[in-house]
């Protein structure tokens, strides 16, 4: 019984009140992490060895059979070996998925929620493209500049509709989820020009099984795509006869563009054959001037560059060539009341030159190629980088140093001089965001608006489109 009692008859001792609370939040042991997880091994494709000889070199490729895009199986292949790539790539980044998250909310909230293209007018319409909620392809439309113009949100349904009024305002062009249908699931589209009545839209898109692009045209007021041109391994195209007239460049077996045709907008008759590439070295490039008036066909190969000229009222009278040069160079042909202007980096008097300059000639004196005079006396230090044409004006891209400017210089230039200084001429300099890097023309369809569309790019800002004039 004492041994039972005894520790009952003295009372505990009671920690001091510090010492308890201590005690109660003391942290436990940190445990040391664990240990990464290993990295996942990357997948590897397989090897299929192919030799190859070019310039007395030869080499072995084992992953030649990626390129072979005919080849059914070669393909299945390589969706596996994508399939693998992916979850690969997602299994390296599993960590980082809750930044992802973070970061791809941020940009979501910097975003604007309707994905369009700021619109762009031309003539009566304004054509913009934009993305429809849940699909991954744009959709191509136009309304009247004349209807609503304060409805400037392209999201459905307020852009389709004006609930006022009671109208419907804009008009679906083309569906590129629809176009996706027609080539497998995949549309990418290359070329595409609305005709400049506004009633037909022409555009190449690429057909992957067989790897080319087809050529579609679409009447733009019922939406029906036309049973002919319906051309493939197209490469190039150019309205002609005030979109009566579709010009179109095919290609070869090695993807060479060498025939232009010539079809009418919904006659039976056969597209005809204008233009042949005799040299098979050689290569066609076909482009409208701004104002509609004529067709460009530049003919080059590794020897020769030659620039003809078409009447594109009348596409079927036949082509002048207007200039001659060396091969390798760059050449914009324009047309302004009566002139024609040559924009090029061509040699000079046989010497080769590292910048651009401009080229004028009467349209009358076409006959001989060599009669092109400078439009601009040279300054020190001043190199011009790009040229656009309106009715009014042409504005040049300057650099000199390391600043960018856009000088609008007023049309028709005088008649009866060549080689002009800038003072001498009407002109001004456009106002540009500080430090431009680049500037890029934008399409600039509208050739008779005073309102011209530029891309701009900064340190600051990739791209930001600048509306001048």
């Amino acid at each position: 019984m004492h041994n039972l009692i005894a520790p009952f008859r003295h009372r505990p001792r009671l920690l001091p009140f510090y010492e308890l609370t201590r005690s109660v939040h003391r942290r436990a042991p940190k445990q040391p992490p664990p240990p990464p997880r290993p990295p996942p091994s990357p997948p590897k494709p397989p090897q299929k060895p192919e030799t190859f000889t070019l310039h007395d070199t030869t080499w072995e490729d084992p992953y030649s059979w990626m390129s072979k895009l005919n080849d059914k199986v070669a393909m299945r292949h390589m969706d596996v070996y994508m399939e693998q790539e992916e979850k690969y790539t997602e299994a390296v980044m599993s960590d980082t998925d809750r930044l992802q998250s973070k970061l791809q909310s941020e940009m979501a909230s910097r975003m604007a929620a309707d994905l369009s293209t700021p619109p762009l007018r031309w003539g009566p319409w304004l054509y913009y493209r934009r993305v429809e909620e849940g699909k991954p392809y744009c959709v191509l439309c136009r309304r009247l500049a004349a209807l609503n113009e304060e409805f400037m949100s392209y999201k459905s349904p307020s852009a389709g509709f004006d609930f006022r009024s009671g109208r419907k305002i804009e008009q679906k062009l083309v569906d590129y989820n629809v176009e996706a249908d027609r080539f497998g699931g995949y549309a990418y589209e290359d070329q595409s020009e609305i005709s400049p009545n506004h009633r037909y839209f022409a555009y190449l898109m690429y057909d992957r099984d067989k790897d080319f692009f087809k050529l579609s045209v679409r009447d733009l007021n019922s939406g029906v795509l036309f049973n002919k041109p319906q051309a493939e391994q197209v490469c190039n195209i150019a309205w002609a006869k005030d979109g009566q007239v579709l010009l179109y460049v095919v290609t070869d077996s090695n993807k060479r563009p060498y025939r232009m045709y010539c079809s009418t907008i919904g006659s039976s008759e056969e597209d005809v054959l204008l233009f042949d590439a005799p040299d098979n070295t050689a290569f066609l490039k076909i482009r409208h001037t701004k104002d509609f008036r004529f067709v460009t066909v530049k003919y080059y190969c590794a020897k020769w560059s030659k620039v003809y000229l078409m009447n594109a009222a009348d596409p079927l009278s036949g082509m002048a060539i207007v200039w001659e040069g060396e091969p390798h160079v760059h050449c914009v042909l324009e047309h302004h009341q009566g002139y024609l202007y040559l924009f090029t980096n061509a040699s000079r008097e046989g010497k080769p030159v590292d910048h651009h300059y401009i080229l004028r000639k009467p349209l009358e004196a076409t006959s001989d190629i060599s009669n092109w005079e400078p439009a601009f006396a040279e300054y020190q230090g001043l190199t011009l980088q790009d040229v656009d044409f309106c009715d009014s004006h042409m504005v040049l891209t300057t650099r000199e140093g390391r600043s960018i400017k856009l000088c609008a210089v007023e049309l028709p230039l005088p008649d009866g001089k060549h080689m002009f200084h800038l003072k001498e001429l009407n002109h001004h300099f456009l106002p540009l965001p500080t430090y431009v890097s680049h500037i890029y023309p934008g399409p600039n369809y509208d050739y008779y608006s005073g309102t011209m569309r530029f891309t701009v790019s900064t340190p600051v800002v990739t791209e930001e489109p600048l509306i001048c004039l």
